[in-house]
C-alpha cells in the first residue's frame, strides 16, 4: 500500500492519496534466437556435440567439440 500525505493543502488542512499506480509506457523488446550449432558442421547440442562460443575479430562464432580453433 502506498500513501502520500500533503499538508496544508487549501482549504482543507491536509490531502491524503492511497494506492497510487503510477503508468509506464513499455518499451518495446526486439530479440533474435538461434540453435546453438557450429559454424562449420551444423551439428548441436541435440546431436550429443558440446557447443563452444568464441570471439574471432568483432564476431561470436559457435564451434563444436571437433573444430575448435586452436590459437
Amino acid at each position: 500500500m502506498s500513501q502520500i500525505l500533503i499538508p496544508d493543502f487549501g482549504s482543507s488542512k491536509s490531502l491524503l492519496f492511497q494506492d497510487l499506480y503510477f503508468i509506464r509506457r513499455k518499451s518495446p523488446v526486439h530479440t533474435t534466437v538461434a540453435e546453438a550449432v557450429c559454424t562449420v558442421c551444423q551439428k548441436g547440442l541435440d546431436d550429443g556435440m558440446s557447443v563452444t562460443a568464441k570471439k574471432i575479430g568483432q564476431n561470436l562464432r559457435l564451434f563444436c567439440q571437433y573444430h575448435i580453433p586452436q590459437e
